[in-house]
This record gives C-alpha cells, structure tokens and sequence, in this order.
C-alpha cells in the first residue's frame, strides 16, 4: 500500500519535466513560425509585371530604398515593401475604415464597427473608384498587385493572424482608398462630433454666450494674413449670473483625460533671403496617436534610366506615393486645416430615408445586420431634442462627394516648383490639409491640399455653430483658382499649427472646424522672427522648443495670488515657481503645477458658467454629457479673471482671490497625494510615453516585447514640441530641397511591424532625446533583387 505513496514524487517530476518540456517546445515552435513570417531581406525574387528588375535595399534603420526604372516599377516595389513589412497595420486601416475589425476580433469591436458602418464607405469608394481617370486606377492596381506579392512571399503568414487563428484577404484597389478614408476619420472625426456639441449649445445659450465662450480667435492668433478678430465683451449680469443661479461645480481632476491634445501639426518654412544658401527650408511634423509600430514608413525612390530622380521621406502603408518629403527640386509637408469639411443636417419629417442593411461578420459569433438609415444629404447618424421635439440629423460630409478621394497628391514626387504645386494641391483627393511647400530656387507657398466644398452663401458658411439646412449644402467643388494661396510673403517665412489662417472672404470658404487656440502657432511664428537666418539645425530646434510661454501668465497669476497667503501648499507652490526654468522639462514640476491650475480654473468656471447660462447634457451624442471646453474658452476665462466680476464668480467663494486659492489648494493637494510633495511632482512624472501595440490592449503581458520604452517625455500641448504619452510628432522633416544630404528626420518606432525585425523599434532612442537623425537613408546593409 506504500509503494505508490512513494513513487508520487517521481511521477511530479517526471509530469512537471514533461511540461516544460512541453512549454520549451511550443516556445520554440512559435519562435520560429514567427521567424517565418519576417521579410525576405537579401538575395534575388520574382515579382510578376516588372518591366525590369528593381533593387530594394535597406540601411540600419531599415529605410526602404527601391531604385526601379519607372514609376510603375517603382509603386509595384513599394506595394511589395509595405505588405512584407505592415500588412497586419494595413489590414486594420482598412477594416477601421470600412467597419470590419470585428471579423478579424469578434465582438469586441462590435460597436466600433457599428459606429463606421453607418458610413458606407466600402459602397462609396467603389464609386469613388469608377470615377478615377484611367491612369489613377493603374497606379492602384501596380500598387495592389505589389501588395499581394509581398504578402504571398511571406513563407509564413505575418505573425498577427498566427495569434489571431486566422488567415489575411488579399488586398483590393478599394482597400487603398480606405486607407484615405480611414485618414479622413482619424484628423476629422472628432471635430464633427464637437461642431455638432456646439450647435446643441448655441440653441441652449444664445448666440451672445456662445460666441463669448467660443471666439473666432484672440490674443495668440498668428494668422497668415495677419487679420485680428476683436475680443468680444464679457457678458452682462443680464445675460448671465452665476450668483442667482448658486451653481456649484466642482473642476477635473488633473489625471483626467486630456481636453487639449488632438490631431494637428506644426509646418513652417522660410525663404531663400532668409538662408545662407538661397533655397528654401521646410519644417514639419505631423501630430497623431502614436502606437507600435508608428503610422509611417520611411521612403527612398530613385527612379529612371540612367540619371535617376531622388525622392525620400515617408509613406503611408495602403497607398502608392510619398506623403511628405523631397524630390531635389521641391520639399512639401502637412498640417491639418480644421476647416468646415462637414455640416450637420436637420431632417424634416417627410424627408425621404432610405433603409440599406448592412451585415458586419463577427469572428465566432453569428453575424450582426445593420440597419443604416440614409437621405441624400447622407446617413442619420444623430437624434437631438429640439424645442421639445425629437429631431434627426443626418452627417453630410466632404468625403462622401465624387472627387473626395484620389491619387493626384502622389503627383507631388515629379512636381518641380512651388507654383506647379500649388496649383496641383487643390485637385487631391486627401483630407484637408495645410500644405506648405518650397523649391530650391527658395520660393515658399501655401494653400489647402484637398478638394473644398463650395457653399452657395459664403455667409452661411461662415456661421459658426449652427446646422445646416438642406438647401444650403454645398453644390460643387471649389475650382484650383478660387482656392486661397500665399506665396512668398514680405516676411519670407510662412507657418501653419492648426490655428486660424485667415480673415476675410478666403477664411469663410475654409470654416471654423474647431481652431487651435493659436499658442503654438504664435510662438513658432515668434522664434523665426527672432533672426535673420536660418539653417536645417536652427529649424529643428524650434521642432523642440518646449518653452511654456503659453503658462507664463497662469504661471505669474499663481505667484500673485498665493503671495500673501499662509498656507504651507500655497507657499510650496510659489518655490516651484520661482525656482522653475519656464519650460516642459521632465525634471521640472512648474510645469506641470501651472498646467493643472489651468485646466482647474478654466473647468470649473466653464461648468459653472453653463450650467448657469441653462446648458443641458447632450445625451443622445456617442459622448455624452455637458458639451467640453477647448483651447478657446481660454479667452472668455482669461478675460473673467482679469476683470473679476461677481456675476461671473462660481458660488460659494465670496472673492475672485478666494476662488482662485481654492483651485490651487485643490491641485496642490491632488499632486502632493500623488507623490509625497509638490516638488516630486515633476513633468516627466505625468508624461510618460505610452506607445502601445493595438494586442496589448487585450494582452497586456505581451506589453514588454511589443511597446515602446515607457520614458519621460519633454513637450506638451501650447508649444512646438507637442508631446503627449501616446500623442506628438508622428515624425520630424527639415529639408532644403537640393541639399538632402543635410535633412533632419526624426520617428517614433521603427520601419517594421515584427517585433523580431531588428527595424522594429530602430531610430525611436533619437526620436525620445532629441539626437538628430538624417532623412537620407545611410549605407546599405541589405539588398534584395526583385525580378520580372
């Protein structure tokens, strides 16, 4: 009876051996299937529809150069590139577009899907596509054809679908064009839902509270025209009275979400009489979400036959071309321009709806109809209580018209000067942007990138915060030379950051789609007046400037408050501030301390000042909840404080001082229990890079081999060096054209999307400290033939 007793302990041995075994075994067994999916880097294959061989070479950091013939070689090599390196991103991109994740995730994307499928935009891209001239639709199908090469030459499915149990779709022509308007969602989509917000608001407050609350512009403005918008008048105890009303709000906390960070961009360039050379420089960087691996890849084509032409900078994985960069002749780049691309619609009731089902395909779950209800003005997407009546609203959107997608912007590759671009960028079928471009003869020039909407009343479109009635939609698109333009002004220097552009009838037919407040903008337009000249290093240090300017004053009012105050918070706080260095640093807390004032301050009046004005919460919009302030409501606060009066003053503070000592107790408090005393709290406490890859989120423990390093970030909103934990510079560019050699470049991440790539996190340590990084790809280090 003892026997057994005693060989139990073996049998866990040999059964605990056995598992690890085991475990050692399908270690090594994924290993290697990953390994498997990894791009062919050296040696020679076949790429069908080749004219003649094309040379794909890589440097250390994985630049993609591809030296090809002619440019249908050229956009089939690339096609190949993207797909060997990012066909998984790709994949998502275009699923996101056309509301299918939850075919390759289940229901957990389910509502995602639900949300983007009431745009239809897989139906309308193929209409898009028939109306694309004979030469657009082959330079998608030699991309297309590119793609499904390099997808195909994997000698193991990428990596992804291994975990996900499932298999990739080959690529379509449509799926690029999804990609365009995946791009659309991602620098739009927010700023629809906030206009909408904002005409719910407009008919609770009245015009004159709206317009206070939400200027036009004001003191930060750095428009190009150099036009001001007057500061309008503080409401009357009349209009608004806070202390009748004996509201109570209580501000965000500073850990809350942030109201501020949201797709945007900084592009300058300066002319030849402002560089020792004589050609012109550009700066841009382009803001977005950033994640693992980064949006971009970095791009180099050299095509011809003989003498070959040289264009570097980065692409867009899903779509054929350059999206910034450089050609030798011109250097073009992007910021986006928050125009009105969009009008929301209010549906009378006899207005015909069309009813158009629509199937999502769930992965392990029974496939989920759709019921998208659709007029001619576009789907109703949103339901309002208007003057006590239920009220549909359907979205009708730039993107949706014939035209709005396209390939003509990678017509900029083989554009030769700032004129001939200037005149090209009206006819891109993209989402609206700035762009700013300038040649090597140092013209420097401006307009909007993207087909705009013309509106029947220029007046109307000027209105703000109002829907649209259906007979003021608009009728056609805006012709290349009725766009606005600038074009080598006195100044010699031009500069975009999502601010307001211009006054007059040139800024009606762009709209306000939701400005930056003009922090940024003014402060890049302040450093390249602070001298005559300028070179690619001085440029790029403005790309890293993180002075706080913008807190400056918040900074002083904090000082001149809490002076003769006794409160040991309210005197740590005035230490901070005396010994800080006036800038975003990680190893500072002034910052981060003036930061949170701020957002207290301005949150706390903002919801006290709505809920007395009668502002109800708009709960039939996917947010939710009392309408948020953005960068322009510091103006009405500003303006509140500097005035101080009581009408305006939130209850129970009998003083505009007490008001204020209240907010700074309540900050000091909150960052001092968050880690032991006001002067731990340091900026590079609060930003910390976050840059995830999308399995994390459901994998967490995989984090460690898939995110980027967890480091302290320099930079916030209000300033060039805009940088948040998962939100900045999706890349740095400056470059003069003809003197690449001498470019700078920057990116999170790196060029691959296989965490066993040596590209996969390759050149992001430069993009963290700020190291400088040429945009010309270096020595290569791999090379792959690719054959007819």
């Amino acid at each position: 009876m003892n026997k057994p007793v005693k060989s139990l302990p073996r049998f866990f041995l040999r059964l605990i051996a056995a598992v690890v075994a085991l475990a050692v075994v399908i270690a090594i067994s994924i290993y290697f299937a990953m390994r498997g999916s990894l791009p062919v880097l050296n040696g020679d294959m076949s790429l069908a529809g080749l004219g003649a061989p094309v040379t794909l070479s890589r440097d250390a950091l994985g630049v993609a150069v591809i030296a090809a013939k002619n440019m249908r070689d050229a956009n089939r090599a690339l096609g190949f590139v993207h797909a060997q390196e990012r066909f998984f991103e790709m994949d998502l991109t275009r699923r996101s577009a056309a509301g299918e994740l939850s075919q390759l995730f289940g229901s957990a994307t389910l509502k995602v899907d639900q949300e983007k499928r009431r745009h239809r935009l897989r139906a309308r891209m193929l209409a898009h596509w028939q109306a694309l001239s004979a030469g657009e639709q082959q330079t998608l199908a030699e991309y297309t054809d590119g793609i499904n090469a390099g997808l195909n030459a994997l000698a193991v499915r990428p990596w992804q679908y291994l975990l996900l149990r499932t298999t990739p779709q080959a690529w379509t022509a449509i799926d690029s064009m999804l990609v365009v308007c995946e791009m659309n969602a991602m620098l739009q989509g927010r700023s629809g839902e906030a206009r909408f917000n904002d005409a719910l608001l407009r008919r609770q407050i009245g015009d004159t509270l709206f317009d206070w609350l939400h200027p036009l512009g004001g003191t930060f403005d750095a428009p190009l025209d150099g036009s001001v918008v007057a500061a309008r008048p503080l409401p009357s105890a009349a209009q608004l009275n806070v202390r009748e009303k004996s509201v109570v709000m209580t501000a965000r906390a500073e850990s809350a979400p942030d109201l501020e960070l949201h797709p945007g961009s900084n592009n300058w360039a300066v002319g030849g009489a402002r560089t020792a050379h004589g050609g012109a420089i550009l700066a841009n960087d382009m803001h977005l979400s950033l994640g693992a691996p980064n949006i971009w890849f970095r791009t180099q084509l050299l095509v011809g036959d003989g003498e070959k032409r040289r264009m570097v900078g980065v692409s867009l994985p899903g779509l054929p071309g350059l999206v910034v960069g450089s050609n030798g002749h011109i250097a073009w780049g992007f910021t986006n321009a928050t125009g009105k691309w969009f009008d929301w619609v209010p549906l009378a009731a006899d207005v015909n709806i069309r009813e158009i089902e629509e199937i999502i395909i769930v992965k392990g779950g029974e496939p989920h109809t759709l019921l998208v209800r659709e007029t001619d003005a576009g789907p109703v997407l949103r339901h309002a209580t208007i003057d006590g009546k239920k009220q549909a609203f359907a979205f009708n959107w730039a993107l949706y018209r014939i035209g709005a997608v396209n390939t003509v912007l990678s017509q900029l590759m083989t554009t030769d000067s700032v004129d001939a671009a200037l005149q090209l960028a009206p006819r891109a079928g993209m989402p609206h942007q700035n762009i700013v471009v300038v040649d090597a003869a140092g013209n420097i020039g401006w307009t909007i990138a993207g087909r705009m909407p013309h509106y029947p009343d220029w007046a109307f479109n000027a209105t703000r915060g109002r829907f649209t009635p259906l007979e003021k939609l608009p009728d056609r698109w805006l012709a290349a030379d009725e766009y606005p333009q600038i074009k080598n002004p006195a100044s010699a220097h031009i500069s975009t950051a999502n601010n307001r552009l211009l006054g007059g009838a040139d800024g009606k037919k762009i709209g306000d789609g939701g400005f930056d407040p003009g922090a940024r903008g003014s402060q890049i337009r302040a450093r390249l007046n602070e001298k005559q000249r300028f070179t690619e290093s001085d440029l790029f240090a403005i790309q890293r400037d993180n002075e706080s300017r913008f807190l400056q004053r918040w900074a002083t009012l904090i000082k001149q408050t809490a002076a003769q105050s006794s409160d040991p918070a309210h005197r740590a706080a005035v230490e901070i501030l005396t010994s800080w260095n006036g800038k975003a640093d990680i190893d500072h807390a002034g910052h981060r301390l003036t930061r949170a004032y701020r957002q207290a301050v301005v949150d706390a009046l903002w919801k006290t000042w709505l809920n007395a004005a009668g502002a109800k919460p708009i709960a039939e919009t996917t947010s939710g909840g009392m309408p948020s302030w953005d960068g322009r409501a510091e103006y009405a606060v500003w303006a509140a404080i500097t005035l101080q009066p009581t009408h305006l003053l939130p209850m129970p503070h009998a003083s505009w001082q007490a008001f204020l000592l209240a907010q700074l107790t309540s900050v000091s408090l909150e960052l001092t229990k968050q880690h032991g005393s006001l002067a731990k709290a340091t900026w590079g406490e609060r930003n910390r890079a976050n840059i995830r890859h999308p399995f994390t989120r459901a994998m967490p423990q995989l984090g460690r081999w898939l995110n980027m390093p967890s480091d302290p970030l320099p930079g916030d909103n209000n300033m060039p060096l805009v940088a948040g934990p998962a939100f900045g510079a999706s890349e740095r560019m400056v470059v003069a054209p003809g003197r690449e050699e001498h470019a700078i470049f920057h990116m999170p991440g790196g060029q691959s999307g296989h965490p066993l790539s040596p590209f996969y996190a390759a050149g992001h340590g430069d993009w963290v400290s700020g190291k400088t990084t040429p945009l010309l790809a270096g020595k290569a280090v791999y090379s792959l033939v690719l054959k007819p």
